[in-house]
């Protein structure tokens, strides 16, 4: 039973905006959930709000403040790229661009639709993926290093 109350707490976490998978990732491995399911749970999660960002009516002061800040050679690659640059910036999973921001990058610079969509879902999988395995490769060194006996 309590794994099923994981499982609904990873979810929504990874739901969270700035939070998202990347985040709800360390938190499935604290609370122990098996790496196929959290990765799921956190992949699905944090892709949950996107059509409702991507298909959501525009408000064009928001997202514009929003991205004012960030510098203007990612502004630039995305005119340049598309949705080949929103899934690399989405994909690195130490940049802090998520879904959320994606999605609202994507709506702001009108971006096709269909594409977003699709370059957000497999660049979110990959960050996750890419979390994952570094989140397990920093516990098998803190495992092996500081822990005696060893992994």
């Amino acid at each position: 039973m309590t794994a099923i109350w994981h499982s609904i707490v990873v979810y929504l976490t990874a739901a969270l905006p700035l939070i998202e998978g990347k985040g709800a990732v360390v938190l499935a491995r604290v609370l122990g959930l098996p790496l196929p399911l959290s990765n799921v749970l956190c992949i699905a999660g944090s892709y949950t709000p996107v059509p409702f960002l991507l298909y959501g009516r525009r408000d064009p002061k928001l997202p514009l403040q929003i991205f004012e800040k960030l510098p203007k050679t990612v502004r630039r690659y995305v005119r340049r790229y598309g949705c080949w640059a929103l899934l690399v910036m989405i994909a690195v999973p130490f940049t802090g661009l998520g879904c959320w921001l994606g999605a609202l990058f994507a709506n702001t610079m009108r971006l096709d639709k269909r594409r977003s969509a699709l370059a957000i879902f497999v660049g979110n999988a990959l960050a996750i993926l890419l979390m994952t395995g570094c989140l397990s490769g920093v516990i098998l060194a803190f495992r092996h290093f500081f822990l005696p006996g060893g992994a």
